[in-house]
């Protein structure tokens, strides 16, 4: 078939086989595919879904794409985290050292932005001097060193999905439970992990938003992890709300040091909740007994610890890190009772500020994003500061960033 009779199959609800679904990408990989037929695709694909077995049969192509890592060459209990998403979240940086303070190995494969903000590898090169791109024996030394490591996917990993996710993030077609399942276990697969958690955003702020769709999302990846002997854990958590305070990729990393280093709140609880979830499965302990374990690890600086290790030997400089010195405070209005806080308004206002990507292959600003100040069931005053934007221009965004915040009297 050519490329677009496979495109108008799809786009007639038809189940496509495995054969035309590695001729369409794979072609689009060697070049033969061209990015405004890939998109007519993936759009297809998104209005129209697809089977499970084309789900499986693309999660097998993208796998295979590069190279599987060798796990016999890794010491321990090899586990994998992903979250789907959303305003905010920084949680892989502050598990993926818990994990490693704890005696297992976090070898991860991460993407960059799909929208609001940057993904974990924008993040992490926000941190001056830090490489995101490893060669396979750089990988497995760094994790059998460190315990947790953390790069972009290269062409020895999954660099079908890479393209794809890169188009993705561009073309409206990134709320897609097929695509997304087979993006996200492809990388899992490749590292080879036993156990993996996958953190399943569900709301305003998040690519799934509906809980219907987390809870078919959690089963098609329960079942590609089965056809793969691999346990996966979904869990699902609220992101109706920005997770944390910062949002930005500069910022979400010195938040995600400062919840290492002991900072409270819903985002350290949030954590303790979903690495207690691994750990209790991989070393098949009671659920207290692995909360007990998470907590100490935080509370001796351990996990700490290892966020240092892991940044540093992958040639990151935290002392360098830079921000925005242009920070602008965003006041209230009104008083009253702050009843809630938008996570997809602070998305767009991190996104206008330049934190995220309109367009494909857009640089991202690092230092630019929100600081928000006061939390759910606060008492605000007029003239009280909601939040700080972190911005490199003198434009007014106070309109913008005062949706974000329900006030009540």
């Amino acid at each position: 078939m050519s490329i677009l009779e496979i495109i108008e199959k799809k786009k007639n609800g038809l189940e496509l086989n495995k054969i035309e679904i590695t001729e369409a990408f794979m072609g689009y990989m060697n070049g033969s595919v061209e990015d405004y037929q890939m998109s007519s695709l993936l759009m297809a694909i998104v209005i129209n879904g697809m089977s499970f077995e084309e789900t499986i049969n693309l999660t097998d192509i993208m796998l295979y794409s590069g190279k599987r890592l060798d796990t016999k060459k890794v010491e321990g209990i090899m586990v994998d985290k992903h979250s789907t998403g959303g305003v905010g979240d920084k949680t892989s940086l502050i598990i993926g050292p818990i994990m490693a303070a704890l005696g297992l190995k976090m070898g991860k494969l991460s993407g960059r932005g799909l929208g609001f903000t940057g993904g974990t590898i924008d993040k992490l090169e926000s941190i001056p001097g830090f490489r995101v791109a490893l060669t396979t024996d750089e990988f497995i030394f760094d994790l059998n060193k460190v315990g947790f490591t953390e790069c972009e996917q290269t062409p020895e990993f999954t660099p079908l999905d890479k393209k794809i996710y890169d188009l993705r993030s561009v073309t409206g077609t990134v709320s897609s439970i097929p695509l997304i399942a087979s993006s996200i276990m492809s990388k899992k697969l490749a590292v080879g992990a036993e156990y993996i958690l996958i953190d399943i955003k569900v709301g305003s702020g998040a690519l799934i938003k509906t809980k219907k769709d987390a809870i078919e999302l959690a089963n098609t990846m329960i079942e590609i992890g089965k056809a793969y002997n691999r346990t996966v854990i979904p869990v699902l958590t609220n992101m109706s709300r920005p997770l944390g305070d910062n949002v930005g990729n500069a910022l979400e990393v010195i938040e995600a040091m400062d919840i290492l280093k002991g900072k409270n709140g819903s985002l350290k609880d949030l954590c303790i909740e979903l690495s207690s979830a691994l750990y209790s499965r991989c070393r098949h302990i009671n659920l207290d007994v692995a909360t007990r374990e998470v907590k100490k690890v935080l509370d001796d600086g351990s996990a700490y610890n290892k966020f240092i290790e892991f940044t540093k030997i992958q040639g990151g400089d935290i002392e360098k890190i830079e921000l925005s010195e242009n920070i602008i405070p965003i006041k209230s209005k009104t008083s009253g009772t702050l009843k809630d806080i938008s996570a997809e308004e602070i998305g767009k206002l991190a996104l206008e500020l330049g934190g995220g990507r309109k367009k494909k292959g857009e640089t991202i600003d690092y230092g630019v994003g929100v600081v928000i100040n006061k939390h759910i069931g606060n008492s605000i005053n007029e003239g009280d500061v909601l939040c700080y934007l972190y911005q490199r221009d003198n434009l007014d965004r106070s309109s913008e960033a005062l949706k974000a915040f329900s006030i009540v009297k």
